[in-house]
């Protein structure tokens, strides 16, 4: 399927640009301007040009950091886009792949074609990577996806409402708090009523140990954040632990309460529990090591153990449950909104196992898809022991670019286990990198597929 609509000329008739004319010791030539889209675009290219373009849709606003400064300096041209303006309120990943591909056409034109061109990104970038993989894989040789949303955009919107209704059942069953949906109107106001909501129940042994419940129930990580990593605690240490759980509950909830509306706000809401038995969820998706700790929590309270905890289970069934809108849950069941693991590519998908705005999960998720289509040999799933969300090291992304190109040179894929990434991230830099060998022990509750029921 090829979403490019001749982007190319579009863009050259229509977008601004500017470029240098030559290129001296140690330039970077550089274009930049506006696609008819709206989308703005930056086309950088080293004059050590090593034949290997990356194309990322945070291409704009990640020219200046790390990775970025260090690819140009190695000879990768980095190309690509930045986030649409209006992309809170009329979010399209159809629109962000038309949009690396067409920029991808303007290098080419312009400059000639790739030896190869490698789809990157983390994040929205990551789930767009895995999405050109599939949907645009005539304009990429291979990918590299961070921090992905998985399937699309129907896991996370689920996966964002299951955190904040289990923590208003286990806390607050009787406030007007909101969960979903959460209009633009009632930001900030409606986040800042949950935070003396949550401060008070961490005050208390029997909160403490159900905002653990609420954790696990809903597959956040443990060690989990988004930003201001905290220290990763001791397997041992259960008041460590619960602190931990904590912070990624709040990072969690703070997000999801105030970003949700990247997923409803194209066509209605776009989540629904109504079929959910949060019970059933908690046994199935729940690490070991998580139940043990929500166990101890719940003795250490004086609340009772298992018994107390399916207690509290029933009681978040028995929560009003929440349906979705037929307008919000169709409009991301298009292909391209939701995508199927048909990738044609090279893949390496990497996800950080303590982040708290798109929890790991979701890349099993997409790792099922893939199996399902067939394609598991041109797809490796890797894993950092990192929390924080797209906290990716140079010398980490730089290793699975490396990996990839030389998937698409040899045919077979060489150090893709945590040993090798590791290995040849070593040789980059001095900082020890974080690749760690990880299986799911448990399967990904709120997984959703092309071929999933919904209510509509």
């Amino acid at each position: 399927m090829d979403h490019s609509h001749g982007s190319f000329l579009a863009a050259l008739m229509v977008g601004t640009a500017v470029a240098t004319s030559a290129f001296g010791a140690d330039e970077i030539r550089k274009e930049e301007g506006t696609l008819p889209s709206g989308f703005p675009y930056q086309i950088s290219l080293p004059s050590n040009f090593n034949g290997i373009a990356i194309s990322d849709l945070d291409a704009v606003t990640n020219l200046k950091e790390p990775i970025a400064v260090d690819l140009l300096k190695k000879g990768y041209a980095y190309i690509g886009t930045g986030r649409h303006p209006e992309r809170m309120t009329k979010h399209d990943p159809l629109t962000e792949l038309d949009a690396q591909a067409a920029v991808i056409d303007i290098f080419n034109q312009k400059f000639g074609k790739a030896k190869h061109t490698i789809q990157y990104g983390c994040s929205g970038g990551g789930y767009v990577t895995l999405a050109m993989a599939e949907l645009h894989a005539d304009k990429i040789n291979g990918a590299v996806a961070f921090n992905a949303r998985g399937t699309g955009g129907m896991a996370v919107a689920n996966t964002w409402l299951d955190l904040p209704f289990t923590l208003k059942a286990l806390l607050a069953p009787n406030s007007d708090l909101m969960v979903a949906p959460v209009p633009n109107s009632a930001l900030p106001a409606a986040y800042d009523a949950w935070k003396p909501i949550l401060e008070k129940a961490q005050a208390t042994p029997e909160g403490r140990a159900r905002i653990a419940l609420a954790v696990a129930a809903s597959e956040w990580p443990t060690w989990g954040s988004i930003n201001d990593v905290p220290p990763k605690p001791s397997p041992d240490d259960l008041d460590a632990l619960q602190k931990a759980m904590f912070k990624s509950a709040s990072d969690g909830l703070g997000n999801s309460v105030q970003r949700r509306q990247l997923y409803d706000n194209p066509a209605g809401l776009a989540s629904w529990n109504t079929d959910i038995d949060y019970k059933a969820f908690y046994e199935s998706g729940a690490s070991p090591e998580q139940k043990k700790i929500v166990e101890q929590l719940y003795e250490k309270a004086g609340l009772g153990g298992k018994n107390a905890i399916a207690t509290d289970l029933e009681k978040i069934n028995a929560q009003p449950k929440i349906k979705g809108t037929p307008e919000g849950v169709n409009y991301w069941l298009k292909p391209g909104r939701t995508i199927a693991g048909d990738i044609k590519v090279p893949l390496l998908h990497i996800h950080g196992l303590g982040d708290a705005l798109l929890p790991p999960h979701l890349a099993d998720g997409y790792a099922v898809a893939v199996k399902k289509q067939g394609h598991s040999d041109l797809y490796r799933q890797a894993f950092l022991d990192a929390a924080g969300h797209c906290k990716t090291e140079v010398s980490e992304a730089e290793a699975a670019i490396q990996a990839v190109v030389d998937r698409i040179e040899t045919g077979k894929w060489g150090y893709v286990d945590a040993e090798g990434l590791n290995t040849i991230a070593s040789k980059m830099s001095t900082q020890a990198p974080r690749y760690v060998s990880y299986t799911f022990p448990t399967p990904f509750n709120r997984a959703f597929y092309v071929d999933s029921k919904h209510p509509y």
